[in-house]
């Protein structure tokens, strides 16, 4: 029975270490798998990191490149600026300017009400003037009327004096035709 139990025993480590092994070919497999995930994951790491630097290498080397370029365009810029700051100081000339304007037309537009009152007092005056005004177009064309009758008088005055004239005309041939006799005198 010892025998036996040797047996078992032996059959037991055998059965143990084949299964230990079994075991340890199962992890190595299983740490080579994950050895070659991790493998690909670096790699993969390192291609993504090295893309990455290259693009910042390339950048970098634009931005350089470029540098002259943003001195030159920076320089035209502090030009403008200075222009711009000749502007401000030109706008806020003009603005102080338009304040004091504002100011003097603040004070001229005071002055409205009593003004407002002024042409309200013209306006009644003009309303005096006007019913004068109508008045004396009244006077003027009864004038007128007058002047007419005037006219009129003066042409009866002066047919007077046309038929006045022949009259007297007339009398200066009688005077003439009267005198006759008296020439036969030496008075001549």
């Amino acid at each position: 029975m010892d025998n036996n139990n040797q047996k078992e025993i032996i059959a037991m480590v055998e059965r143990s270490l084949d299964d230990f092994r079994q075991g340890m070919d199962s992890r190595e497999k299983l740490s080579i798998r994950i050895g070659r995930r991790t493998t690909q994951i670096i790699r993969f790491g390192m291609i993504g990191m090295s893309i990455l630097g290259l693009a910042l290498f390339y950048l970098i080397f634009i931005l350089t490149k470029d540098f002259s370029n943003i001195t030159v365009h920076m320089t035209e810029m502090s030009g403008y600026m200075h222009n711009m700051e000749k502007n401000f100081t030109t706008v806020a000339g003009t603005i102080t300017q338009v304040h004091e304007t504002l100011l003097v037309l603040n004070e001229s537009i005071t002055v409205m009400p009593a003004l407002n009152n002024s042409v309200g007092n013209m306006d009644s005056n003009l309303g005096v003037l006007s019913s004068d005004l109508h008045a004396m177009v009244e006077q003027v064309q009864y004038m007128n009327g007058n002047v007419a009758n005037m006219a009129g008088s003066m042409q009866v005055l002066n047919n007077q004096f046309t038929d006045m004239n022949r009259t007297v005309g007339a009398m200066s041939g009688n005077v003439h035709d009267m005198a006759k006799p008296m020439r036969v005198f030496p008075f001549q």
